[in-house]
């Protein structure tokens, strides 16, 4: 298979702040890599150590590449697509049941209400993809998975043309999907973790990745 490259950087974890380019190859092996795979896990053991293990997985800044630059805001290209973060752990409804049913309940609803939102716009894409919707309804969506924590999704997609920040472009896509998101993600440096191949219910390669003459 032809290597191909996205017009996203990737990062080794969250402290390395000197990203590199991402081709299909590398983003494939991240996807597949065992040592994504054990970390993960330990972060779903949802112990006080959780933040320690999520920090050492490797991370795709969706929203900006840096051209062989320190990862700053300062050094930011857009790179067409931006992601919003579904936290559901944040949720009234998480914080509700962990008060009257405890913490493995709580948990084992978000987890499952996770993978529920997936697979509903996973098919809310697919639908798109064959019948286009309207100015401003638009998804435009690219990938679609479940985040490391386990108990919610990050969702990427195409910036659109008559939004006028990663802000506004994840309100409008958070809208459309009915759902609450991280506010604070909007950070043009932000990375976003990756999880294990089996995390990911939706992926447009054809858009996400493509020969390196036409980037």
């Amino acid at each position: 298979m032809k290597n191909t490259f996205s017009p996203c950087d990737y990062v080794n974890r969250v402290k390395d702040n000197h990203p590199k380019p991402m081709t299909r190859e590398i983003f494939d092996s991240l996807l597949n890599g065992m040592d994504v795979k054990m970390t993960v896990e330990k972060v779903r053991e949802h112990k006080a150590d959780a933040e320690i293990y999520k920090q050492q997985l490797p991370g795709i800044a969706w929203q900006s590449k840096f051209g062989g630059q320190l990862r700053v805001a300062a050094n930011a290209q857009s790179t067409g697509f931006f992601c919003i973060d579904v936290d559901i752990h944040h949720e009234d409804r998480f914080k509700q049941l962990l008060q009257t049913d405890g913490v493995e309940a709580a948990y084992k609803w978000a987890e499952a209400e996770a993978m529920e939102r997936a697979l509903r716009w996973k098919a809310m894409a697919e639908a798109e993809t064959s019948t286009p919707g309207e100015l401003g309804g638009e998804l435009d969506i690219v990938a679609i998975h479940i985040s490391p924590s386990g108990t919610g999704v990050h969702v990427v997609a195409l910036a659109q043309p008559y939004c006028n920040s990663i802000a506004e472009d994840q309100e409008r896509l958070a809208r459309l999907l009915g759902t609450s998101y991280d506010t604070v993600c909007y950070d043009a440096s932000r990375i976003f973790f990756v999880t294990p191949r089996e995390d990911w219910v939706y992926l447009d390669y054809k858009t996400l990745f493509q020969d390196e003459a036409s980037l």
